[in-house]
């Protein structure tokens, strides 16, 4: 049965293959005449301007022709049924000539027409291919048309045959050569199926257990292994037909192709996108991923099946009346699909409904009405078509969220509306902000015991352990901005190292020569040791030491010999000969003002930056730096801040959230901005953000007032010179400032007086440092106006 069923199959697909080929007007015979008629309907058509320019008068010569186009066209099939009679009776040359003239002439009637329904009015077109009674009459005359081609194509394709055998009698060669090719093809299809598992295993293994994240043409090839089977089959029968196809005789049956691909080709697409939707599933329930394969199998083989059947129709009997209701049946057909897949997720899509609140109105809806007979139909299409909607949305939001400058965007659009809401809030409430040491007791400050963050700095960890957690000596800096926790990254680094002595040493301010007391210290000599001591001990220890200088800048001025106490610290250590490994933390500013001044001839064997923080790290440090109260009644601990009454903007990924959590990530959010990455910053403006209520006494989160002045961007080039020095210095005095900005000592003092009366310096043993409240503001500026990179 299944044998007869696949001949059937073949029989028909051979049948329709000559259809198309006749309706090309592929023949190898001489080409022959039309009626006089027949050319008269097409020279009048191609006399019609474009329809863009039609006039009354040429709509109505459109219709003219259509009628008589039609009435050519049972005229023509009445010649044509008495011709084929008529060589039935005599299968001569003369009277195949006379079929072939009626065939044709009734062929190029049905283009006409086709190029005439599509340049009519829509009413006629609509009469003529509808389901009233010129469009019934019109699918009886087509019908009639078919059964007589079909009649002409048997006749045809034994004449064929014939032509064929008397070839062969000729010269066997060329049939001859197209077996042997076949047979070629056949012998490599048969090699692959057998040989197939076993190449796949070996490119698997070579290729993709070998590596974690193979290239896009790996996994392609990976990919299209799953359904290897399947594509053999479709390049075999591809093949074979055009090797079929060069003989004279059979060059029409390259047209098979085309159904072998929409049929084999569907199948192999159908395969991979439901392999793709299974993997990609983000739902664990087996009863949704199931149902989701079954819904796009229906769609994807109602796809293939329409488009085999319309473009067989098309190309068979043209876009007439029969193409019109076949077009109307696949509508047909797809909207009682839609109905019936609807009616299947009915339960899931409003399961998914009562879990999300809000709800828009329509949607209120649609669940009201999820039982109601017919209006569930349209119920369920209503809110299936709102969480597909939603879906996309939030695929959106987390796609672009993973680039910085959009999460940079939403952040500043967050602030400002934050801003307008906070201006208000003061006005009409009774905040007051919480200031001094008092917000470390809601936001506690760093220890030893602080939650580390550990996806930071990952890589910048691994490439340094790489040098400093194996028995060869090294050389390494570390370089980041301010704050960014360089110094715990230093610490983690000493904590891991095993087969080595771990030193911290944090180099003080006065430079080169204080910090020769502190090293002897560490190593367990008396402070007064030289540096010869100190060298000779480091070369004579059997212990291996890891060294991890803190704030090496301190030993560095942006000025000219300014590298003199760098210098001397990297030699001694250099001289020490062991396998001692060393680390020295520089900040950004200072290091590139290092790299400027020394190039190549100052080499380490590796220099790595500290990253900026992401939004998701800094959120994750924010929350693990808030101070919890534990109630006496449940026992339970909480937040000791509030973000209540902080409205933000409802986003498309955070809908299943509370006001209160939404309030938070879009705070954090706006931390992580203005921080620019810096966990310091951020936590700072973050206390200068808790305000306590009058009434209640509780603490609550509102925007805080960043730091703003024009005078900063108008400032003269030496003003910010200064700046700029003080920012590399870390801490610096009037003296040190003349030095690296080649000021008097006049100019600097009147700067720093200036400096000190706006905020932008604090002063410690008669050295400023830049206040961390304008800090972040300061190397924006500075950076702006490339003296500076941050």
């Amino acid at each position: 049965m299944k044998k007869t069923s696949h001949y059937y199959l073949f029989v028909s697909l051979f049948i329709f293959s000559h259809l198309s080929f006749a309706s090309w007007g592929l023949s190898d015979e001489q080409p022959i005449k039309i009626s006089s008629q027949v050319q008269t309907i097409e020279n009048d058509i191609r006399a019609l301007p474009e329809q863009h320019f039609f006039s009354s008068n040429d709509y109505a010569q459109v219709k003219r022709l259509l009628s008589t186009t039609i009435s050519q066209q049972k005229k023509h099939a009445e010649e044509l049924k008495t011709a084929l009679k008529n060589y039935r009776q005599n299968t001569d040359e003369a009277h195949w000539l006379t079929v072939e003239q009626n065939h044709q002439s009734l062929n190029s009637l049905n283009l006409s027409k086709q190029q005439l329904l599509k340049l009519t009015d829509q009413i006629t077109r609509d009469q003529l291919t509808g389901f009233g009674p010129y469009g019934v009459t019109q699918f009886y005359s087509e019908l009639t048309i078919t059964q007589l081609n079909i009649e002409y194509y048997i006749h045809y394709q034994i004449r064929s045959f014939k032509n064929l055998l008397r070839d062969l009698r000729i010269s066997p060669v060329p049939i001859i050569s197209v077996i042997f090719k076949v047979l070629c093809v056949f012998f490599i299809f048969s090699w692959w199926l057998r040989n197939s598992d076993r190449l796949i295993k070996d490119f698997k293994k070579s290729k993709l257990e070998g590596t974690n994240k193979p290239n896009l043409l790996i996994r392609g090839i990976w990919y299209l292994t799953r359904a290897h089977k399947a594509i053999a089959w479709l390049l075999l029968i591809t093949v074979t037909l055009r090797i079929i196809s060069t003989l004279p005789s059979l060059q029409h049956l390259i047209f098979l192709e085309i159904f072998t691909w929409w049929v084999l080709g569907g199948s192999i697409a159908v395969s991979f996108i439901l392999e793709f939707i299974y993997r990609n599933s983000k739902h664990n329930k087996k009863e949704i991923i199931t149902l989701r394969l079954a819904s796009i199998r229906h769609y994807v083989w109602g796809i293939i099946v329409a488009g085999v059947i319309l473009q067989i129709s098309s190309r068979t009997l043209g876009q007439g009346t029969i193409y019109a209701w076949i077009n109307s049946l696949v509508y047909l057909f797809f909207v009682l699909l839609t109905v019936y897949t609807l009616k299947q997720w009915r339960t899931i899509v409003f399961n998914r409904i009562n879990h999300i609140d809000p709800l828009p109105v329509s949607i209120q809806w649609a669940a009201r009405n999820q039982e109601t007979f017919l209006i569930s139909i349209i119920a369920t299409a209503c809110a299936a078509a709102w969480l597909s909607w939603r879906a996309i949305q939030h695929s959106v939001i987390s796609v672009l969220s993973q680039y910085a400058a959009f999460s940079h965007a939403l952040a500043y659009l967050f602030r400002i509306e934050v801003a307008k809401q906070t201006e208000v809030s003061r006005e009409q409430s009774n905040l007051v902000r919480i200031k001094g040491t008092a917000a470390f007791d809601y936001i506690s400050p760093g220890s030893e015991d602080s939650v580390l963050i550990e996806d930071y700095a990952k890589e910048e960890m691994t490439a340094l352990s790489r040098y400093l957690l194996t028995d060869s000596p090294a050389v390494c800096v570390l370089s980041g901005e301010r704050g960014v926790g360089t110094t715990t990254l230093l610490k983690r680094l000493l904590n891991k190292v095993k087969n080595a002595h771990p030193l911290y040493l944090n180099c003080p301010y006065d430079g080169y020569s204080a910090l020769l007391p502190e090293f002897a210290k560490q190593l367990g000599l008396s402070e007064g040791s030289t540096e010869r001591d100190i060298l000779q001990h480091l070369r004579n220890s059997d212990t291996c030491y890891l060294l991890a200088f803190d704030n090496t800048q301190r030993l560095v001025k942006p000025k000219v010999n300014g590298l003199a106490d760098l210098m001397k610290l990297t030699n001694l250590l250099r001289r020490a000969r062991k396998s001692h490994r060393v680390v020295l933390a520089i900040e950004k500013s200072s290091w590139r003002f290092i790299d400027r001044a020394r190039g190549e001839r100052l080499l380490f064997d590796l220099v790595t930056f500290m990253p900026k923080w992401d939004e998701k790290q800094i959120g994750q440090l924010l929350e693990s730096r808030i101070t919890t109260t534990q109630t006496a009644e449940t026992n339970e601990k909480t937040p000791s801040i509030s973000f209540d009454g902080l409205v933000l903007p409802r986003q498309w990924d955070e809908e299943n959230l509370t006001e209160e959590e939404r309030a938070k990530n879009g705070f954090y959010r706006i931390l992580w901005d203005y921080s620019d990455g810096n966990p310091t910053v951020a936590l700072r403006f973050f206390r200068l953000s808790l305000h306590r209520d009058k009434d209640t006494d509780a603490v609550l989160v509102r925007l805080f007032r960043a730091p703003h002045s024009d005078d900063l961007e108008a400032m003269p080039k030496p003003m910010l010179a200064v700046l700029r020095s003080i920012v590399q210095l870390e801490i610096a005095s009037p003296e040190d400032l003349c030095e690296c900005s080649r000021l008097s000592m006049a100019e600097v003092i009147s700067t720093l007086r200036y400096f000190q009366s706006r905020g932008y310096i604090e002063w410690s043993d008669d050295k400023a440092r830049i206040s961390d409240h304008w800090f972040r503001h300061i190397t924006n500026v500075l950076h702006r106006q490339h003296l500076l990179v941050k």
